[in-house]
């Protein structure tokens, strides 16, 4: 077994990795720290070649102990797609690909989080499963929670898309709608797991666990010099920072990409805090973007860190920007994508970067999660 222990991402308190843990102690998030240097002895690329691609392809990385707890659905493996005719008509956009994790099994991705804290979850003995979700999370955990033959219920605040509320009853969990945002859903999340009612999932480490084989995804295919992703809570930026060191410390990558994170002018919290060089300050969720509104993001510290590690950038963009990249990527790279989806890209053309480099922009989600704002 590779993971040493679970590691404050303040305080450097340590846990043993035997029982479920959402923060330390001290309230903060936790990271899950690995024998890499067990790792490096055991992989490399060719080894990994070997394997089917897709997420798994790269179990090393994750905390999983027995196997027969695994529950996939086929996640990973999305299309890294070259913008061809976005190129030709801003060269700036040249070397411009896609990550289309809309291709995911309930279409975005959440998938590759899943099936880690899911599978973590029947690890130590999980029969309910309860979590706060502004929708694509609830759809993926109610569609896995189904494959593995347990109860989940789903808290969407106001405002999640119809299609989404949809996807998650069909898999047959519970919904409850709250009439608030989404650290008010969290609030009630949380009150049944310490009461005893179910295991909390969520934006906690064991989902940054999964979400981090984008990284793994990316640089087997190509050589990235800028990723690019939306920030909602920050688990999935926080993640792919995660995964791209991860690669470097066992040896399969020299140099670091730079990550770029864009949120939505409306809910702008992480990126507010890295331009202005400030702590993260909660706002009130304001825009169409439903999938990145997280006013009071739980991982918002572990994304400003890998913005400030990867001498990154941080941006933001307002609906309308948000509505014209949805607009162009379909129009001229046949990609639907739902609003949060287009953020990354909506986030790259403010930017003018290196022609030449490589820009992989994460396509979070597909077109069909929310067809309000078409």
């Amino acid at each position: 077994m590779h993971v040493l222990y679970l590691k404050c991402f303040e305080c450097g308190k340590t846990y043993l990795d035997t029982r479920p843990r959402y923060r330390c102690d001290c309230g903060d998030p936790l990271d899950i720290v690995y024998n890499y240097n067990e790792i490096k002895r055991k992989i490399s690329w060719t080894k990994l070649r070997k394997r089917k691609f897709g997420h798994w392809r790269y179990i090393e990385f994750y905390p999983i102990i027995k196997n027969k707890n695994i529950i996939s659905l086929g996640e990973g493996a999305t299309p890294l797609v070259k913008a061809r005719r976005l190129c030709k008509k801003k060269p700036t956009l040249n070397n411009l690909y896609f990550k289309c994790e809309g291709e995911n099994q309930t279409g975005s991705f959440k998938d590759r989080g899943t099936t880690v804290e899911l599978s973590k979850a029947l690890e130590f003995g999980a029969k309910k499963i309860v979590v706060a979700s502004t929708g694509n999370m609830g759809a993926s955990i109610s569609a896995y929670s189904a494959a593995a033959g347990i109860k989940a219920k789903i808290y969407v605040p106001k405002g999640a898309p119809k299609e989404k509320l949809q996807q998650i009853k069909n898999y047959g969990a519970k919904v409850v709608n709250v009439d608030g945002t989404y650290k008010k859903a969290a609030e009630l999340a949380y009150r049944d797991f310490k009461s005893g009612k179910a295991y909390l999932m969520g934006d906690y480490a064991y989902r940054g666990e999964g979400e981090k084989s984008i990284a793994y995804e990316i640089m087997d295919k190509i050589n990235a010099k800028y990723i690019i992703c939306p920030i909602g809570n920050g688990t999935l930026i926080s993640g792919v920072w995660k995964g791209l060191k991860e690669l470097k410390a066992v040896g399969l990558i020299k140099k670091l990409p730079i990550l770029i994170g864009v949120q939505a002018t409306g809910c702008s919290p992480v990126v507010t805090a890295y331009q202005k060089y400030k702590e993260i300050v909660p706002v009130k969720p304001r825009t169409i973007a439903s999938a990145i509104a997280c006013g009071d993001p739980s991982d918002g510290d572990k994304a400003l860190v890998a913005l400030f590690e990867s001498k990154g950038h941080g941006v933001t963009v307002d609906d309308k920007d948000i509505l014209a990249a949805r607009r162009e990527m379909a129009k001229n790279e046949g990609l639907d994508c739902e609003p949060s989806g287009a953020v990354a890209y909506a986030g790259l053309k403010k930017l003018k970067l290196p022609k030449n480099a490589i820009k992989v922009a994460v396509v979070t989600g597909h077109g069909l999660k929310d067809l309000k704002n078409v």
